[in-house]
């Protein structure tokens, strides 16, 4: 059994999205937080998780605030754990309620725009996760060529044909944002999008049939966001990479 992944315009939703929930983690968002969670409750959304993993600026206020209204949860980190912790958080919350029949994770910078939910959300069913594969026309030229390195070596060594690897924009079927949430480790920090690949080539291989993935374009907006990702959390981004690679090669002999 395989990953399978296919290229796809988006569909826009026909079910409810009141059975979608959101997962954002976030660190020091105090000037993205409020328009992100507002333009994914305006989608719909039954639920919204917002993890603040250790903010040291207004960030969990501005939560706590959110938070009034029912469909947002809060889960706050006294310290900073990294993302990968704060994803895994955000979908053991989610999955304390059984409705959902889709969970989508996303940053909470506005990089990527809630507004798009629904028709990445109306190709699950058919796909186990969708992928918003980011425009490169917008994409500054340090993290295009970051973006290539990281991805053309992950699909040739894994044999996955994945062409935007560590997009952060990603939709879960049920049953997959379940298994994440069971088997995803808490450590990581920004290799979540590498750490789950390898869980889905595993799963594939549990359930004796392909796991597919669908890629949908979806733009970027890079303005007043900068990257956070420090040397240290690169370097082990890379290692993650040449990681996790070969490992799904070795599943698939």
């Amino acid at each position: 059994m395989r990953i399978r992944v296919e290229q796809r315009t988006g569909q826009r939703a026909e079910r409810a999205m009141a059975h979608v929930a959101a997962v954002f983690p976030a660190y020091n968002e105090e000037r993205h937080l409020a328009r992100c969670v507002e333009a994914a409750l305006a989608c719909g959304l039954g639920l919204v998780v917002v993890v603040n993993d250790g903010s040291t600026d207004s960030t969990g206020a501005i939560l706590d605030r959110l938070a009034c209204d029912p469909r947002v949860q809060a889960v706050h980190h006294e310290v900073n754990l990294g993302k990968q912790a704060g994803v895994v958080h955000g979908l053991q919350a989610a999955a304390r309620h059984t409705h959902w029949n889709a969970v989508a994770v996303l940053d909470a910078d506005m990089q990527n725009d809630p507004a798009l939910l629904p028709r990445l959300c109306g190709l699950i069913g058919p796909y186990d996760l969708v992928v918003g594969r980011r425009h490169q026309d917008h994409m500054p030229a340090v993290r295009r060529a970051a973006n290539l390195l990281a991805s053309a070596p992950y699909a040739l060594l894994a044999g996955v044909p994945i062409g935007d690897v560590q997009s952060g924009y990603r939709v879960y079927s049920r049953e997959t944002a379940a298994y994440l949430a069971r088997h995803l480790p808490e450590a990581g920090r920004y290799a979540f999008e590498h750490s789950s690949m390898l869980l889905f080539a595993r799963l594939a291989r549990a359930r004796r049939r392909d796991f597919r993935i669908a890629e949908v374009p979806v733009p970027c907006s890079y303005e007043d966001a900068p990257s956070r990702i420090r040397l240290c959390d690169k370097l082990q981004l890379t290692w993650a990479t040449v990681y996790h690679a070969a490992a799904i090669a070795r599943l698939r002999r």
